[in-house]
């Protein structure tokens, strides 16, 4: 048996509601939920006090299915679309610092110098024309862009 099986083996699942949130002086935080009487589990309310337990939270929605946040934003980027997508990550620091790394753009340090690469990338004279019908190429050259952009910072952020 590993770690996980052992986890599952052990789960408390209960629904809780989320009651207060603080953060003390210490700079730590203090989370309060409530959990139904029916809810509760006996290991909960016999363990000491200071009893330490792993815990993994998911959001419910009315119909008990979980919240997909990731999700939900990564609708919202879509929705942006390709123009307005290329617009914002110009002015993303970290969208420089990829460029500069990954891309070999050594002299990206501000939106416009960010704007030139993405043009340049995607083969258009302007980042409106990602936008325009019949630019599907250069299109799907931003979103690979893109994407192995967001790739990049996640392996950068572990």
């Amino acid at each position: 048996m590993d770690l996980a099986d052992l986890a599952r083996r052990n789960a408390i699942s209960l629904e809780v509601k989320k009651d207060g949130l603080t953060q003390r002086q210490s700079g730590d935080w203090q989370l309060r939920l409530t959990i139904a009487a029916i809810d509760m589990d006996s290991r909960i309310t016999q363990a000491a006090m200071g009893t330490r337990f792993a815990c993994v939270l998911v959001e419910v929605n009315d119909n008990e299915a979980p919240v997909d946040h990731a999700g939900e934003e990564r609708d919202k980027w879509r929705e942006l679309g390709p123009t307005t997508q290329a617009g914002i990550r110009c002015k993303e620091p970290t969208f420089w610092a990829y460029l500069r790394e990954v891309r070999h753009y050594r002299d990206v340090h501000d939106e416009a110098h960010a704007a030139d690469c993405v043009r340049h990338i995607c083969g258009v004279g302007s980042r409106r024309d990602l936008g325009k019908p019949g630019r599907t190429e250069e299109r799907q050259k931003w979103y690979r862009l893109d994407y192995d952009y967001q790739a990049w910072r996640m392996r950068e952020n572990g």
